[in-house]
């Protein structure tokens, strides 16, 4: 690669874009007005938002103790709210309440009857509307216990204050508001009489709040300003440079395109991969300006805002040093997103088809950015792995001063996403070598056509947006049917219901895209014989890797530890795992099934579409993908991607699904065994006690050294299916199909 031609591409395409003027004015001038614009309209709008008074009715104001007086004159007394709450509160007190309504209040305190209950509302609702009050307050008289009238007889003061009913009406925020106001009126008011009372009585006041507790926040005032920008900024900086690398991007390549230069661009002696590097650099300028453009408009609006309304005190300016380290984090996640945007606009074929990818981008992005602005996010050894959020959460205690903490884990939260950014460019790039993307045919589409032209063009195997299309639909399927399925409670439920979803969910789709979009379904599926050695090997090779897929469990469960509703789970299945009738009807359920239905449908139908990719691991690691998202549990979404991509290797060797069922079925069948198998069986076989230790007694793990010896044997059996030759399985496919094959030829034609 020539720097040289690198830096002549991005000094051509800084040139072009600073001549666009709808970039100019995506980028540059946009941020500049969009803050202050809004704030003159927040201004303008809270002229509109100011309080208004709410309307009160008083009934039974008689009843009110002399001292301390809530009323006076009418009106709540300055006593007990501040002038500028006095100001919003209208009370009007009538003491003439209708006779049904005394009737029915008179039945409310009385006794639970839910029907008086409800008529007392209806009649208070009726009235409110009537008289067009807010809420209702009424003042009655205490039903007294036996043991208040001694006290009272004995001559002490009235124990017992007037009993207090509010009502108000939830579904009117007016009214809700007057609840709020009467009801912190009330309690100040009543707690003052409590104090009076005790006073009166010679009891010591401290006892009405019981325990003091006092809370004091040390924090100081440059850190709680920290906290808060912490969990902004970063957000703020990663959206707008997703936004402002999309629209270059999709200039530089669907606009060229349409403008008709890009071919001219791809003839010249520039390679492909400085072409590409080229306009990464400029869509990745165009999207750290705007980021810091918009950063720099917003920090301005908001001083000037905050000064105005008087609210800079509160939150305050952001540190000086947590700009520094958005600065530095801007440049890997600008070259983070433009890439992405760049790949995704170098496949459409117009402006306005590289629109629509941005609602994609924007779907599968926000989460990333979302989840460190939860309260109880944290960075740790697990989220430090995660692309986008791990670089966020750093941010964040970087920002909060939290050097040392940061530093623990800042090792895998740059290698994450200088990974991300390595892999990003290195698909941007591809996206330029291949023909087939950036001159692809762009058709319009209709369901009509669509289903006319499936039918009617059905290849031998499966393309590519067939194994997409079956991917979605096995794990829409499998969302619904689980949501829809109530939870086991024991053997035969869980049984039936776990094979019902594996047949519904995961092999019916593929079984029905393989018959109908393709004219060899025995073939998509990888329905072929295999030979024995491959046969025994896979066998072997599942034997053997168990204690290192097992080692790599424990290593996910470490990193990501199972929440409580995962281990309530693990507990529930365990207890009806216990209650199965024998240890064949649990092989059959969690190794025979899932081998079967789960390879038909992901080394089978999936990764056959895949394969017209021409890249075998890109379609290994992407049908793994697919396979680990299929369970939803996020630590077995990856221990079953690791152990997918063995799968793929073993099928697209042999070419045959035999082997990876052999290999699926036995792994979990030892997987399951282990768990269940009695220790006393386990000990008092030599070769098992040798293999397998407990510390407990009850749960076995294998041990270093016979693991370490089966892991390599287990490698060195992928390294021999690496190296297999399929020409024996090829010779020996032309014998006769079975009927289950003959069956699936005819519903094929």
């Amino acid at each position: 690669m020539k720097w040289s031609n690198v830096n002549l591409i991005f000094r051509r395409e800084m040139r072009d874009q600073l001549r666009d003027r709808r970039t100019l004015f995506t980028v540059v001038i946009m941020p500049m007005l969009l803050y202050p614009l809004l704030g003159m309209a927040m201004l303008q709008v809270a002229q509109f938002m100011r309080e208004h008074p709410t309307r009160i009715w008083i009934m039974g104001s008689e009843n009110l103790p002399a001292e301390p007086a809530l009323l006076e004159g009418g009106n709540i007394s300055g006593d007990w709210v501040d002038a500028k709450t006095a100001q919003l509160i209208d009370t009007e007190v009538l003491d003439e309440p209708t006779q049904e309504l005394e009737k029915y209040i008179r039945e409310f305190r009385k006794s639970d009857n839910e029907q008086a209950r409800d008529l007392i509302d209806q009649l208070i609702q009726k009235e409110l509307k009537a008289r067009k009050y807010d809420a209702a307050v009424f003042f009655t008289n205490p039903i007294e216990s036996p043991e208040q009238t001694d006290l009272l007889a004995s001559g002490s003061q009235k124990a017992t204050g007037p009993d207090v009913l509010v009502f108000v009406d939830s579904a009117s925020d007016r009214s809700r508001i007057a609840g709020e106001r009467i009801a912190s009126v009330l309690g100040n008011w009543k707690n003052a009489w409590t104090n009076q009372l005790l006073a009166a009585n010679d009891v010591p006041a401290s006892i009405n709040s019981g325990i003091v507790m006092e809370t004091s926040d040390v924090a100081n005032k440059v850190g709680k300003r920290a906290a808060a920008w912490s969990k902004i900024l970063p957000f703020i900086v990663m959206i707008w440079c997703l936004t402002g690398a999309f629209y270059p991007a999709i200039d530089l390549c669907a606009g060229e395109k349409e403008r008709g230069t890009f071919e001219t661009l791809l003839s010249s002696p520039a390679e492909r991969s400085e072409i590409a590097i080229g306009k990464l650099l400029t869509v990745m300028t165009f999207s750290m300006a705007t980021s810091l453009l918009n950063l720099i408009s917003m920090a301005i609006t908001g001083i000037m805002l905050a000064s105005k309304v008087g609210a800079m005190a509160t939150f305050g300016t952001p540190p000086v040093h947590s700009i520094g380290w958005l600065l530095l984090a801007l440049v890997p996640i600008s070259a983070l997103f433009s890439a992405i945007a760049l790949a995704a606009a170098a496949f459409a074929q117009s402006s306005k088809e590289g629109q629509y990818y941005l609602v994609p981008l924007l779907m599968f992005s926000m989460p990333l950015m979302m989840v460190p602005m939860l309260p109880g996010s944290q960075l740790d050894l697990g989220t430090s792995l995660i692309p986008v959020s791990g670089l966020m959460l750093l941010l964040r205690h970087l920002m909060e001063g939290q050097y040392s903490f940061a530093a623990q884990f800042g090792a895998p939260v740059v290698l994450t996403t200088l990974l991300c950014c390595w892999m990003a460019i290195r698909w941007v790039v591809h996206q330029f070598n291949s023909e087939s993307v950036l001159f692809r045919a762009s058709e319009r589409f209709g369901i009509g056509k669509w289903l006319g032209h499936i039918m009617r063009e059905r290849h031998e195997l499966p393309s590519l947006g067939n194994a997409i299309l079956c991917g979605l639909m096995i794990l829409v399927i499998k969302f619904f049917v689980s949501i829809a399925a109530t939870p086991a409670t024991d053997w035969s439920s869980f049984s039936l219901q776990t094979v019902i979803i594996l047949v519904t969910a995961v092999a019916v789709p593929a079984l029905f895209m393989a018959i109908m979009l393709t004219r060899s379904p025995r073939k998509s599926l990888r329905l072929r014989p295999c030979t024995i050695p491959a046969a025994c090997a896979a066998v072997l090779a599942a034997i053997c890797l168990n204690p290192l897929l097992m080692w790599f469990t424990a290593l996910v469960m470490t990193i990501y530890p199972p929440g409580p509703e995962l281990m309530a789970l693990q507990s529930s299945v365990q207890t009806i795992l216990d209650g199965a009738p024998s240890w064949w009807a649990i092989l059959l359920v969690f190794a025979v099934a899932p081998a079967v239905m789960e390879e038909l449908a992901y080394r089978g139908f999936i990764l056959s579409g895949f394969q017209s990719m021409r890249n075998k691991w890109h379609a290994i690691l992407l049908t793994s993908l697919l396979f680990g998202v299929a369970h939803s549990v996020i630590q077995q979404t990856m221990i079953t991607s690791v152990a997918g991509v063995i799968l793929g290797i073993i099928a697209v060797q042999t070419r045959s699904l035999i082997p990876c069922i052999l290999f699926h079925a036995t792994h979990n069948g030892l997987t399951a065994m282990i768990g269940i198998v009695p220790a006393e069986t386990i000990k008092s076989s030599h070769l098992l006690s040798q293999i397998l230790y407990t510390n407990d007694g009850v749960t076995f793990q294998y041990g270093i050294l016979p693991g370490i010896i089966m892991s390599v044997i287990g490698l060195a059996l992928i390294g021999w299916f690496l190296r297999f030759d399929h020409s024996t399985a090829a010779a020996r496919s032309s014998r006769q199909p079975s009927r289950f094959e003959r069956w699936l030829g005819k519903m094929s034609e």
